[in-house]
Protein backbone atom coordinates (compact mmCIF):
# COMPACT_ATOMS: atom_id res chain seq x y z
CA UNK A 1 0.00 0.00 0.00
CA UNK A 2 1.43 3.41 -0.91
CA UNK A 3 2.76 5.48 1.99
CA UNK A 4 0.48 8.41 1.13
CA UNK A 5 -2.67 6.32 1.56
CA UNK A 6 -1.38 4.97 4.89
CA UNK A 7 -0.82 8.52 6.16
CA UNK A 8 -4.29 9.59 5.03
CA UNK A 9 -5.90 6.64 6.82
CA UNK A 10 -3.80 7.31 9.94
CA UNK A 11 -4.76 10.98 10.21
CA UNK A 12 -8.38 10.15 9.41
CA UNK A 13 -8.46 7.72 12.32
CA UNK A 14 -6.79 10.29 14.59
CA UNK A 15 -9.34 12.94 13.60
CA UNK A 16 -12.32 10.63 14.10
CA UNK A 17 -10.94 9.47 17.45
CA UNK A 18 -10.45 13.04 18.62
CA UNK A 19 -14.01 13.98 17.62
CA UNK A 20 -15.47 10.93 19.37
CA UNK A 21 -13.44 11.63 22.50
CA UNK A 22 -14.47 15.30 22.56
CA UNK A 23 -18.12 14.37 21.97
CA UNK A 24 -18.02 11.80 24.79
CA UNK A 25 -16.58 14.20 27.34
CA UNK A 26 -18.90 16.94 26.09
CA UNK A 27 -21.97 14.78 26.65
CA UNK A 28 -20.77 13.78 30.11
CA UNK A 29 -20.27 17.43 31.05
CA UNK A 30 -23.68 18.39 29.67
CA UNK A 31 -25.42 15.57 31.55
CA UNK A 32 -23.67 16.55 34.78
CA UNK A 33 -24.63 20.19 34.26
CA UNK A 34 -28.27 19.38 33.50
CA UNK A 35 -28.58 17.03 36.47
CA UNK A 36 -26.90 19.38 38.95
CA UNK A 37 -29.36 20.55 41.63
CA UNK A 38 -30.47 24.15 41.30
CA UNK A 39 -29.36 26.56 43.98
CA UNK A 40 -32.14 27.35 46.39
CA UNK A 41 -33.45 30.88 45.69
CA UNK A 42 -32.97 33.40 48.44
CA UNK A 43 -36.08 34.68 50.20
CA UNK A 44 -37.04 38.34 49.70
CA UNK A 45 -35.45 41.09 51.84
CA UNK A 46 -36.64 41.11 55.40
CA UNK A 47 -34.67 43.83 57.17
CA UNK A 48 -33.51 47.41 56.91
CA UNK A 49 -30.14 48.13 55.30
CA UNK A 50 -27.86 51.14 55.05
CA UNK A 51 -29.19 51.84 51.56
CA UNK A 52 -32.64 52.40 53.09
CA UNK A 53 -31.16 54.94 55.52
CA UNK A 54 -29.64 56.82 52.58
CA UNK A 55 -33.07 56.98 50.96
CA UNK A 56 -34.80 58.08 54.16
CA UNK A 57 -32.25 60.83 54.90
CA UNK A 58 -31.01 61.57 51.37
CA UNK A 59 -30.39 65.24 52.12
CA UNK A 60 -27.71 64.15 54.63
CA UNK A 61 -25.69 62.34 51.95
CA UNK A 62 -26.30 63.98 48.57
CA UNK A 63 -27.17 67.44 47.34
CA UNK A 64 -30.89 68.13 47.01
CA UNK A 65 -32.71 70.97 45.28
CA UNK A 66 -36.30 72.23 45.39
CA UNK A 67 -38.42 70.79 42.64
CA UNK A 68 -39.33 74.18 41.20
CA UNK A 69 -35.65 74.96 40.56
CA UNK A 70 -35.21 72.11 38.09
CA UNK A 71 -36.67 72.58 34.59
CA UNK A 72 -39.14 69.93 33.52
CA UNK A 73 -36.91 68.71 30.67
CA UNK A 74 -34.08 67.98 33.13
CA UNK A 75 -36.05 66.11 35.75
CA UNK A 76 -35.44 62.69 34.19
CA UNK A 77 -31.97 62.86 35.76
CA UNK A 78 -33.43 63.34 39.25
CA UNK A 79 -35.32 61.34 41.83
CA UNK A 80 -38.08 62.92 43.85
CA UNK A 81 -37.56 62.40 47.58
CA UNK A 82 -40.04 62.13 50.41
CA UNK A 83 -39.97 65.85 51.18
CA UNK A 84 -40.67 66.81 47.57
CA UNK A 85 -37.10 67.83 46.83
CA UNK A 86 -35.03 66.35 44.02
CA UNK A 87 -31.66 64.60 44.04
CA UNK A 88 -29.60 63.46 41.08
CA UNK A 89 -30.28 59.74 40.62
CA UNK A 90 -26.74 58.67 39.75
CA UNK A 91 -25.00 60.07 42.87
CA UNK A 92 -27.87 58.79 45.02
CA UNK A 93 -27.41 55.25 43.67
CA UNK A 94 -23.63 55.47 44.18
CA UNK A 95 -24.15 56.52 47.79
CA UNK A 96 -26.57 53.65 48.41
CA UNK A 97 -24.02 51.14 47.10
CA UNK A 98 -21.21 52.71 49.11
CA UNK A 99 -23.27 52.77 52.31
CA UNK A 100 -24.36 49.14 51.94
CA UNK A 101 -20.77 47.99 51.33
CA UNK A 102 -19.41 50.06 54.20
CA UNK A 103 -21.98 48.55 56.56
CA UNK A 104 -21.01 45.01 55.56
CA UNK A 105 -17.31 45.92 55.82
CA UNK A 106 -17.77 47.13 59.39
CA UNK A 107 -19.66 43.95 60.26
CA UNK A 108 -16.77 41.88 58.93
CA UNK A 109 -18.92 40.34 56.18
CA UNK A 110 -17.16 41.99 53.25
CA UNK A 111 -13.45 42.53 52.56
CA UNK A 112 -11.82 44.78 49.98
CA UNK A 113 -8.48 44.50 48.24
CA UNK A 114 -6.92 46.87 45.72
CA UNK A 115 -4.95 45.41 42.81
CA UNK A 116 -3.18 47.31 40.02
CA UNK A 117 -4.32 46.85 36.44
CA UNK A 118 -3.58 48.34 33.05
CA UNK A 119 -6.16 51.02 32.20
CA UNK A 120 -8.09 50.81 28.96
CA UNK A 121 -6.31 53.14 26.51
CA UNK A 122 -9.59 53.73 24.65
CA UNK A 123 -11.54 54.75 27.77
CA UNK A 124 -10.58 58.10 29.32
CA UNK A 125 -12.42 57.20 32.51
CA UNK A 126 -10.72 53.82 32.97
CA UNK A 127 -8.96 53.25 36.31
CA UNK A 128 -5.45 51.91 36.87
CA UNK A 129 -6.61 49.61 39.66
CA UNK A 130 -9.47 47.27 40.45
CA UNK A 131 -11.27 46.60 43.70
CA UNK A 132 -11.52 42.91 44.59
CA UNK A 133 -14.26 41.79 46.95
CA UNK A 134 -14.78 38.80 49.20
CA UNK A 135 -18.29 38.36 50.57
CA UNK A 136 -19.48 36.16 53.41
CA UNK A 137 -22.47 33.84 53.06
CA UNK A 138 -23.88 35.37 56.25
CA UNK A 139 -24.79 38.71 54.68
CA UNK A 140 -28.25 39.70 55.98
CA UNK A 141 -31.17 39.89 53.59
CA UNK A 142 -31.45 43.64 53.24
CA UNK A 143 -32.54 44.91 49.80
CA UNK A 144 -28.94 45.26 48.62
CA UNK A 145 -27.59 42.50 50.86
CA UNK A 146 -29.72 39.96 49.02
CA UNK A 147 -28.69 41.32 45.63
CA UNK A 148 -25.05 41.37 46.71
CA UNK A 149 -25.15 37.70 47.66
CA UNK A 150 -26.59 36.68 44.30
CA UNK A 151 -24.32 39.07 42.41
CA UNK A 152 -21.24 37.71 44.15
CA UNK A 153 -22.18 34.12 43.27
CA UNK A 154 -22.43 35.08 39.62
CA UNK A 155 -19.24 37.18 39.63
CA UNK A 156 -17.03 34.35 40.90
CA UNK A 157 -18.44 31.62 38.68
CA UNK A 158 -16.14 30.22 35.97
CA UNK A 159 -16.73 31.44 32.44
CA UNK A 160 -15.73 28.98 29.72
CA UNK A 161 -12.54 30.06 27.91
CA UNK A 162 -12.46 33.35 29.84
CA UNK A 163 -11.79 32.63 33.50
CA UNK A 164 -11.74 29.89 36.11
CA UNK A 165 -13.73 29.92 39.33
CA UNK A 166 -12.31 32.39 41.82
CA UNK A 167 -12.67 33.42 45.44
CA UNK A 168 -12.76 37.18 44.86
CA UNK A 169 -15.05 39.21 42.65
CA UNK A 170 -14.07 42.30 40.71
CA UNK A 171 -16.19 45.24 41.87
CA UNK A 172 -17.49 46.01 38.37
CA UNK A 173 -18.78 42.45 37.89
CA UNK A 174 -20.09 42.27 41.45
CA UNK A 175 -22.15 45.46 41.11
CA UNK A 176 -23.35 44.67 37.60
CA UNK A 177 -24.73 41.25 38.58
CA UNK A 178 -26.26 42.68 41.76
CA UNK A 179 -28.06 45.37 39.73
CA UNK A 180 -29.26 42.74 37.27
CA UNK A 181 -30.93 41.01 40.20
CA UNK A 182 -32.50 44.34 41.22
CA UNK A 183 -33.93 44.70 37.70
CA UNK A 184 -35.21 41.11 37.79
CA UNK A 185 -36.96 41.74 41.11
CA UNK A 186 -38.70 44.83 39.75
CA UNK A 187 -39.92 43.01 36.67
CA UNK A 188 -40.03 44.34 33.14
CA UNK A 189 -43.21 46.35 33.74
CA UNK A 190 -41.70 48.49 36.52
CA UNK A 191 -38.02 48.47 35.55
CA UNK A 192 -36.66 51.77 34.29
CA UNK A 193 -34.11 52.55 31.62
CA UNK A 194 -31.05 52.79 33.85
CA UNK A 195 -29.55 50.62 36.59
CA UNK A 196 -29.30 53.64 38.89
CA UNK A 197 -33.02 54.38 38.52
CA UNK A 198 -33.88 50.74 39.17
CA UNK A 199 -31.75 50.63 42.33
CA UNK A 200 -33.30 53.79 43.77
CA UNK A 201 -36.81 52.58 42.98
CA UNK A 202 -36.15 49.14 44.47
CA UNK A 203 -34.74 50.55 47.71
CA UNK A 204 -37.42 53.25 47.97
CA UNK A 205 -40.24 50.69 47.77
CA UNK A 206 -38.75 48.68 50.62
CA UNK A 207 -37.78 51.71 52.70
CA UNK A 208 -41.28 53.15 52.58
CA UNK A 209 -42.55 50.03 54.35
CA UNK A 210 -39.56 49.87 56.74
CA UNK A 211 -38.71 53.45 57.76
CA UNK A 212 -35.30 54.18 59.23
CA UNK A 213 -34.75 56.11 62.46
CA UNK A 214 -32.37 58.82 63.60
CA UNK A 215 -30.38 56.12 65.39
CA UNK A 216 -29.88 54.34 62.06
CA UNK A 217 -28.68 57.60 60.55
CA UNK A 218 -26.12 58.17 63.30
CA UNK A 219 -24.87 54.59 63.00
CA UNK A 220 -24.43 54.88 59.23
CA UNK A 221 -22.54 58.15 59.51
CA UNK A 222 -20.20 56.54 62.04
CA UNK A 223 -19.68 53.59 59.67
CA UNK A 224 -18.78 55.81 56.71
CA UNK A 225 -16.46 57.87 58.91
CA UNK A 226 -14.78 54.70 60.19
CA UNK A 227 -14.16 53.48 56.63
CA UNK A 228 -12.67 56.83 55.65
CA UNK A 229 -10.50 57.10 58.77
CA UNK A 230 -9.16 53.55 58.82
CA UNK A 231 -8.82 53.07 55.05
CA UNK A 232 -8.72 56.52 53.39
CA UNK A 233 -7.11 55.25 50.19
CA UNK A 234 -9.56 52.36 49.94
CA UNK A 235 -12.50 54.65 50.68
CA UNK A 236 -11.64 57.00 47.82
CA UNK A 237 -10.81 54.11 45.48
CA UNK A 238 -14.18 52.54 46.26
CA UNK A 239 -16.04 55.77 45.49
CA UNK A 240 -14.21 56.20 42.20
CA UNK A 241 -14.76 52.56 41.22
CA UNK A 242 -18.49 52.75 41.96
CA UNK A 243 -18.79 55.95 39.93
CA UNK A 244 -16.93 54.36 37.04
CA UNK A 245 -19.05 51.18 37.20
CA UNK A 246 -22.36 53.02 37.04
CA UNK A 247 -21.01 55.21 34.27
CA UNK A 248 -19.94 52.14 32.30
CA UNK A 249 -23.38 50.56 32.76
CA UNK A 250 -25.05 53.80 31.71
CA UNK A 251 -23.22 53.69 28.37
CA UNK A 252 -24.83 50.33 27.62
CA UNK A 253 -28.35 51.42 28.53
CA UNK A 254 -30.96 53.26 26.44
CA UNK A 255 -30.24 56.97 26.69
CA UNK A 256 -32.54 59.94 26.64
CA UNK A 257 -31.92 63.03 24.60
CA UNK A 258 -31.48 66.46 26.17
CA UNK A 259 -35.27 66.81 26.40
CA UNK A 260 -35.61 63.62 28.46
CA UNK A 261 -37.26 61.62 25.67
Amino acid sequence: MPLGIVLVIFWLLVTVGTIVLAATYGMRWLQAWLSAPEEAPLPPPDRLGAECVVWQFADQFVETVPKNQVPEWKRHRYTELKDGKLALTQPLAETMLLAAMAELWRQGLLQFRLAPKTPDPFDPHSLDYEVLITLSDDVPLTPLGRSFRLGFQQAIKPVWLLRDARQEAVLEDFVEFALREVRRCLGWRRARRSSAENLVLYVAEFAQAHPATETDLVRLKETLAALHCHEPQLSQALKDALRYTLLALQRLEPSRDEWGL
